[in-house]
């Protein structure tokens, strides 16, 4: 099993995968836009944090999405108790709680942004802001 690190790359697919998910899936065209903002965000970390990430983002995505699904307590209309422990313990850092959300808004929107997930991406801006 995967092991997130706090402010990590994973952490932000966790994030993105998470905000995706709240419609009851994640689809095909969120992954793809996943991979496609990928560079990017490898690129930005490095800028950022001077860590080069040399990681198989597929198979990153592929493995968080099968620890998210030992935890079905984070998908639903409300946020619970264990998301907002989780997510404000992985994504502490304000550059990273940024990039954490911009990829998310992307990614949850390449098969349009679902109520539920407005409705968590707008409770973690509220959070961070």
């Amino acid at each position: 099993m995967i092991k997130v690190k706090p402010n990590s790359l994973e952490a932000i697919i966790l994030f993105c995968l998470y905000i995706s998910a709240q419609d009851g899936e994640i689809s095909s065209e969120e992954v793809k836009q996943l991979l496609i903002e990928s560079p990017f965000f490898k690129k930005l970390y490095f800028d950022i944090y001077g860590e080069l990430i040399e990681l198989d983002i597929a198979d990153l995505i592929e493995r968080i999405e099968k620890l998210m699904l030992t935890m079905p307590e984070i998908v639903g209309s409300t946020v619970s108790k264990s998301e907002k422990s989780l997510f404000s313990n992985l994504l502490t850092d304000l550059k990273v709680q940024d990039m954490a959300l911009i990829m998310s808004r992307h990614v949850a929107s390449a098969d349009d942004l679902h109520q539920l997930e407005a409705l968590k991406f707008d409770y973690w801006i509220d959070q961070w802001n």
